[in-house]
């Protein structure tokens, strides 16, 4: 008799697994690139969620992405910055800093930009994602490729 019971769970579970109309993907990527001057690091940690509800397909989707940019040189090199921008432009979209500095240099080597959200778009793997770093009007452009 427990033979029995023990194959009717399996096939009990068999059977809600099979009927199961939730796929999830995960995107969790890092993308990395530098110059002379910086280093930068993009990461995107998200899941899409595709269901299906009364003959159509649902998609959800939660992403919590962080481009985490360093100056590689000494501050004192910034002595003159009066203005920076930092920012990246992807497929899923973008983000950007500004700092002013009237009351002298950055006192801090490393910039960080946080973003994502429930219902976001979320970048390819294979992308390149350009980080724009903008000092008093000179820019400089960053691209940042997939590392995995």
């Amino acid at each position: 008799m427990r033979k029995v019971t023990g194959v009717f769970i399996v096939l009990i579970l068999l059977i809600i697994t099979g009927c199961s109309n939730k796929e999830v993907i995960n995107h969790n990527y890092i993308y990395k690139g530098e110059n002379e001057l910086w280093s930068a690091e993009y990461r995107v940690n998200g899941t899409g969620t595709f269901t299906e509800e009364n003959g159509k397909t649902k998609y959800e989707s939660n992403s919590n992405n962080i481009l985490i940019v360093t100056y590689k040189k000494e501050l004192s090199q910034l002595s003159s910055l009066k203005h920076m921008e930092i920012s990246y432009a992807s497929s899923a979209g973008g983000a950007k800093i500004t700092e002013d500095y009237t009351d002298g240099p950055p006192k801090e080597k490393t910039y960080t930009i946080k973003s994502g959200g429930n219902g976001v778009a979320i970048e390819n793997k294979d992308e390149v994602i350009n980080v724009t770093i903008n000092l008093d009007g000179k820019i400089q452009i960053i691209e940042l490729k997939d590392v995995n």
